[in-house]
């Protein structure tokens, strides 16, 4: 079975109707590497599909998310970017709310938090979708150089 009619398949599955322009979307999605902009869907899959506009990515795409095929990272002031959801390799990101750097935090991280989270509070974390902010390394060392000149 091929990549695309695996996904067309998926897609069924979930209750989607497949259409060429969705299929399209989410074959482009899966084939391209990290977690991409609408706007670079767009340009990779308009080159397949002449006549693609970029709501109809940015609908596809926010329907897949909410199907759960689709992750979305959303970090504060940047686009919004998606990857495909693998299933057998969930995980988490962790963004920097300064330069938009984003990173993979890997199961056993994402795990080990939820039981925290669950121990404290009770709340169940949705471990594929899980995204936290702050500093990276290079925007944290340059807060601190600001600090130490005051």
């Amino acid at each position: 079975m091929s990549c695309g009619q695996r996904l067309a398949k998926a897609m069924r599955e979930k209750g989607f109707r497949v259409t060429a322009q969705r299929a399209i979307i989410l074959e482009t999605i899966a084939h391209m590497q990290g977690h991409i902009s609408a706007q670079e869907v767009f340009e990779r899959a308009s080159a397949r599909l002449p006549g693609l506009n970029l709501a109809t990515v940015y609908r596809t795409v926010e329907s897949l998310h909410k199907a759960d095929m689709v992750d979305l990272l959303s970090p504060s002031g940047q686009p919004k970017r998606f990857a495909l959801r693998d299933a057998g390799d969930p995980h988490g990101h962790i963004v920097c709310r300064n330069c938009g750097a984003a990173s993979t935090l890997n199961n056993e991280a994402i795990r080990h938090l939820a039981a925290r989270v669950y121990d404290s509070t009770g709340y169940v974390l949705d471990e594929h979708y899980l995204t936290l902010e702050g500093l990276c390394p290079a925007c944290a060392r340059k807060a601190a150089g600001r600090q130490n000149r005051r």
